[in-house]
């Protein structure tokens, strides 16, 4: 008899003719080994390919074959791994995503629109000791979700009024590049009566316009990653809706605000505002990310250094801004019954196979400094963290070149854009965050890489750069 059976049972002996969901979903979460993860990370920061290559090793994980420092799969402890996704109300795309990686030529799977979840089932056996007193074998259930980076940075919204909201904008409109971008429309705004009546089509219109700016300043050459609401970048089952006629007011709020008319457009905004948070973020919180207990966060750290200072900066803003969104803290047996939070974070710089292997703690390093402020509250509140850098695909092969006498490390790959083979020394990951003099065009030309064909089966090593280490944090002390 399975845990839901059971409660139902002990619901009808005590009278009652079922059991309430919430309570019966959080004894099933304390009792049950089963663990959310948090796949975090901003747009195109690598959670599809993450959760794709991830589920597929695991799937092979009784092999023993491509997880060395993974410790149940190392010591041929797991027996079986199921894929029980199509008992998720949306299924995660494996199947699809997989095909890409393992066609030829290989691609990457296209950038996530909806919201979907990968289950997974990971029977194995106790190792000896006190552990096998409840039983030879286990079963501990993975869950991972799957979303639009968009839409992760609506989070931190549901803690602010639309008049913080617009002030926080507003400073973020004087620096570059998004006062030069945004010319036209800070113009217009300044043209506009806020407190005097306005209309539907004024709002829709004024939506779209600064839809088209959020999506100028996520491409290249500006790349940034705070752009909200994140729903008008990735609009998802929302396309068209009026929940998405909304926009900040990037000039000083009326000082007369309230005499504004009703239908005024200062009004309208303010309203919508309230709406948004309750009716899209609110329940995305809710039903989501209110309940993982464990969390990696995916950083591209190569895109911010491409790219400049201003990217940087926006990513760092960005990425400490939705950490404190997330609830963390230990999570004893009445925490998980009652109240879940997070307590254990992993930090993974992604791409590391588009450094060579001398570089990878330069690359961990990096990211450390780039997220110590969120990392030392994590720590405050008891929360286990660490730093890694990991390529979920392997892109490229290490090969030596001489130069000058010297012998250099150096990658061998295809590149994204054209699909030329190249090979080349990438660059060096600085072991300090770069000062404002340290910006130049020629310093940091990371390129990006197309991935190598990921094999059916016979999977091995080569294929990731620690992606076994990930699970080993992740996962490894509740396959005990």
């Amino acid at each position: 008899m399975n845990l839901t059976k059971r409660l139902q049972t002990l619901a009808h002996k005590s009278g009652l003719k079922e059991l309430p969901e919430q309570v019966r979903s959080r004894i099933e979460r304390g009792l049950e080994q089963r663990v959310k993860l948090a796949i975090t990370g901003l747009s195109r920061s690598g959670k599809t390919v993450f959760i794709s290559t991830l589920a597929h090793h695991l799937l092979h994980a009784d092999q023993g074959t491509s997880l060395p420092f993974f410790t149940p799969s190392a010591e041929g402890r797991i027996l079986s791994v199921r894929d029980l996704s199509t008992e998720a109300e949306t299924p995660f795309p494996l199947q699809s995503t997989l095909a890409g990686l393992q066609a030829s030529p290989p691609h990457w799977p296209v950038s996530t629109e909806q919201l979907s979840e990968v289950r997974l089932a990971v029977k194995y056996r106790r190792p000896p000791g006190l552990g096998r007193a409840l039983g030879e074998h286990s079963t501990l259930y993975i869950d991972l979700i799957d979303y639009p980076g968009e839409w992760l940075l609506d989070l931190p919204l549901l803690n602010l009024s639309f008049e913080q909201w617009c002030q926080q904008q507003q400073a973020l409109f004087t620096d570059a590049p998004r006062v030069q971008v945004a010319g036209e429309f800070l113009e217009l705004q300044r043209s506009i009566d806020w407190i005097t009546p306005s209309s539907d089509e004024e709002q829709a219109r004024l939506s779209r316009l600064f839809r088209d700016l959020l999506q100028q300043l996520r491409e290249p050459p500006h790349s940034l990653s705070l752009l909200q609401p994140g729903r008008l970048l990735m609009p998802g089952d929302l396309d068209g809706s009026p929940l998405l006629h909304l926009f900040p007011m990037l000039v000083p709020l009326p000082e007369d605000a309230d005499q504004a008319a009703p239908d005024s457009l200062y009004t309208r905004l303010k309203d919508a505002f309230e709406r948004y948070k309750d009716e899209v973020i609110h329940p995305f919180y809710q039903n989501h990310f209110r309940h993982f207990d464990r969390q990696i966060v995916l950083v591209d750290c190569l895109k911010t250094l491409n790219q400049g200072e201003a990217c940087f900066n926006d990513m760092q803003q960005a990425l400490n801004g939705l950490l404190q969104s997330f609830q963390y803290g230990r999570n004893s047996l009445l925490r998980r019954l009652f109240r879940p939070r997070i307590n254990r974070v992993l930090f993974a710089a992604t791409k590391a196979d588009h450094v060579t292997a001398n570089q990878h703690h330069n690359l961990d390093r990096f990211l450390e400094l780039m997220i110590q402020d969120a990392r030392r509250e994590m720590r405050f509140d008891g929360v286990s963290t660490s730093c890694m850098a990991l390529a979920s695909v392997r892109s490229t092969e290490a090969v030596q070149a001489k130069l000058d006498g010297q012998v250099l490390s150096c990658l061998r790959g295809y590149r994204k854009e054209s699909d030329e083979e190249v090979a080349l020394f990438p660059g060096e990951i600085p072991t300090e965050l770069p000062r404002p003099e340290d910006w130049n065009d020629a310093r940091f030309r990371f390129i990006d890489f197309a991935p190598r064909s990921l094999p059916r089966a016979g999977l091995k090593p080569e294929h990731h750069i620690r992606l076994d280490q990930a699970l080993e944090y992740l996962t490894g002390d509740l396959l005990k």
